[in-house]
């Protein structure tokens, strides 16, 4: 199986996962760790942005 192979394959299954857990009534205690998790890596990815944000904004491009 090449990389491309592999990488289209694990998308499919992490895509049927996340919907398969959303189907998931909201007090099922999977759900709730999911939806943490996924707040948690928001949260990541907002703080990451305004890093390079603010190291872009620190660099003289002019």
């Amino acid at each position: 199986m090449t990389v491309k192979g592999w990488a289209v394959t694990a998308g499919i299954g992490a895509a049927a996962g996340a919907v398969a857990v959303l189907m998931m009534p909201r007090t099922n205690p999977t759900r709730r760790l999911a939806a943490k998790a996924a707040n948690k890596m928001e949260d990541v990815a907002w703080k990451v942005s305004d890093t390079i944000s603010g190291k872009l904004d620190d660099l003289d491009l002019g």
